[in-house]
């Protein structure tokens, strides 16, 4: 991770870099920011100038080290909890593979993302006495690499006092050449000793334009960038989120589309049933999250359906990106059929779930809504 990967907040940058190039580094900083605003990966690019910047060999490998979160002198902190997988001392380093794995795939996500991630949404992470201890038996030894050890805690707020008080001796007494670098977007919630020991950085919102070029950059359509961008709120993560949840709707409308348009042709063309069979297997053919969401994404357009065929449509917020004439759609779906359609996709959603046949699943599905499309 660079400093040029990061979107905005371009002045904080350059005072990090011009810091660790001239060597005057405070060996205990804060870097707060709101949530999407990349508060950890500019701790994470600073700490790569300070573990790689002054070396004159293998400054390469260096880069590769600590952009594949593996050098020996990089050590992070972030709160945890016990899951099926860790079930026992749920500390930092016992989850550094899901940890690799979430910053790899959401280098911007959010606290939750990362619960989420380790499967402990309805537990609350924190960062315990036991972590402090880890920690400082890690700092006793010397370097790996001969030069700074550079330790960074994320979501510092999470820290429990016991921790903390550990944490404040180390960093009054601090090994030689050891930086900790503290990520926050609530610091308001540190200990004040804390804080006052603290050299603080602060980082702004990203802007939309920023936001916006940055999803140009990963390949985004214009519209789908801008959309994002404009409802970001300065969030990254938030903007990614939406283009991405876009980028599927339009995938699925197509999907769901063709499916209903054939299920009404099969009443009146039998071999419209073949295209129910090649339909089912195309869907079959894609992940399964894919496929239960794409489930879910029907139920919500038939739920919008009916709200428009009882000329509710001014509450509904589905609108054709394409042809499709949703209000004569929306005509045949209502309470003669919407809860046996719910119930039928609510099934077929829980058989996915359950390493059910896709093809079967799919293709069963789509011989019913033949029969309920048409049950008025």
């Amino acid at each position: 991770m660079l400093f040029r990967d990061i979107l905005g907040n371009d002045p904080v940058k350059k005072e990090l870099l011009r810091t660790s190039l001239s060597g005057r580094i405070s060996h205990s900083q804060l870097i707060s920011g709101p949530e999407g605003s990349g508060a950890l990966l500019m701790a994470i690019a600073y700490a790569r100038e300070i573990l790689c910047g002054a070396q004159l060999k293998n400054v390469s490998a260096c880069n590769i080290k600590v952009s594949g979160l593996k050098h020996p002198d990089l050590h992070f902190i972030y709160p945890v909890a016990n899951n099926p997988e860790i079930k026992s001392r749920a500390i930092s380093s016992n989850f550094l593979t899901s940890w690799r794995e979430f910053l790899n795939s959401s280098p911007y996500g959010s606290l939750f993302d990362w619960y989420a991630h380790l499967g402990i949404e309805n537990k609350q992470g924190k960062i315990g006495k036991d972590e402090a201890e880890d920690l400082i038996k890690k700092l006793s030894l010397k370097p790996y690499e001969g030069g700074w050890k550079c330790v960074i805690i994320w979501m510092a707020e999470k820290m429990n006092s016991s921790a903390t008080n550990k944490l404040l001796k180390l960093i009054e007494e601090p090994p030689k050449k050891t930086l900790f670098l503290f990520v926050s977007e609530s610091p308001v919630l540190l200990m004040d000793t804390l804080l006052s020991r603290c050299q603080r950085i602060d980082l702004k919102k990203i802007s939309v334009h920023e936001i916006e070029k940055g999803l140009l950059n990963k390949g985004y359509s214009a519209e789908i960038s801008k959309q994002a961008a404009f409802g970001s709120d300065g969030n990254y993560n938030k903007a990614l989120s939406f283009a991405n949840r876009s980028e599927k709707d339009s995938l699925f409308e197509g999907w769901f589309q063709s499916w209903v348009r054939s299920a009404f042709k099969v009443k009146r063309d039998k071999e419209a049933v073949l295209e129910l069979v090649d339909w089912s297997k195309n869907v079959s053919k894609q992940g399964r999250e894919t496929q239960k969401s794409f489930i879910r994404y029907s139920l919500a357009i038939f739920r919008q359906a009916v709200l428009t065929n009882y000329g509710l449509d001014q509450i509904t917020s589905y609108r054709p990106s394409t042809d499709f004439d949703f209000q004569s759609f929306s005509k045949y779906i209502g309470g003669a059929n919407i809860e046996d359609l719910s119930i039928e996709l609510e099934k077929a959603h829980s058989q996915i779930q359950s390493n059910g046949n896709p093809n079967m699943v799919f293709s069963d599905l789509s011989l019913k809504l033949t029969r309920l499309i048409h049950k008025t």
